[in-house]
């Protein structure tokens, strides 16, 4: 049954894998200098938020490097999304994954900023922006493994609505056993029918589409994606410099 476009265009931001507080680069000097640049970074990536006037922003994982992040690192996102009045929505990754007293479990991003929402159903989660005539799911990752299927249980499109998903895992073109964790089949995003899915954890930009349905990996900033939904149901998607 044909679900009929829905009624508004949308603009969305799509990145992924920022990686915020690294720590994994030389002496202290050289790691503190590389915290500054990805902080830069995500704040270009506010600031193309804001110059292309988008409706909603998608994270598609490893906002953050690990989960020892400290508060001083916490408040300085906070103050970014603070720039925003748009929905954000966050999808832990491998790096940032939902473990007990990890980022996502100490800190509640939504307190004092309500457009803010992280993905943590374990077996799927949908949020409903009705302003927006749009609909995002995504699964929390408790533990990047094999058995970790990011793409599970995910419902039916919804009628009349922008679908929208985000994943984050490793893409296989063909239905096999994987040897990578969080494995995304193409089948998978075909089957979705869902009209785009936001990827991470591949950190070069690549488009996966299947079969009508827009799937691409942001990459690892430097560009991020823009996708315009259009009243008709026409998708485009492109790259956007920070």
């Amino acid at each position: 049954m044909n679900p009929g476009p829905p009624r508004r265009a949308l603009r969305v931001l799509h990145t992924a894998d920022v990686h915020l507080d690294s720590d994994s680069y030389g002496n202290a000097e050289q790691r503190a200098a590389h915290r500054e640049r990805e902080r830069r970074m995500f704040q270009r990536i506010i600031d193309r938020a804001l110059a292309d006037e988008i409706d909603l922003l998608l994270i598609a994982g490893d906002l953050f490097d690990h989960n020892r992040v400290p508060d001083e690192t916490i408040a300085f996102v906070q103050a970014e999304f603070a720039r925003l009045r748009q929905p954000v929505v966050i999808l832990p990754g491998n790096h940032d994954c939902l473990q007990p007293k990890g980022v996502y479990d100490r800190h509640d991003f939504a307190t004092g900023a309500r457009h803010v929402h992280v993905i943590q159903g374990l077996d799927g989660e949908t949020l409903e922006f009705p302003e927006l005539e749009a609909v995002v799911w995504g699964r929390g990752m408790p533990e990047h493994e094999l058995a970790f299927q990011p793409l599970a249980h995910i419902p039916s499109r919804l009628a009349g609505h922008h679908c929208l998903a985000l994943a984050h895992g490793f893409f296989y073109d063909e239905r096999q056993r994987p040897e990578r964790s969080s494995p995304i089949f193409a089948e998978e995003i075909r089957d979705t029918g869902w009209d785009y899915v936001a990827l991470g954890h591949q950190h070069v930009q690549a488009d996966v589409s299947q079969n009508g349905v827009a799937a691409w990996y942001a990459g690892s900033p430097g560009t991020v994606l823009r996708i315009d939904f259009a009243a008709d149901g026409g998708v485009r998607v492109e790259a956007r410099a920070l």
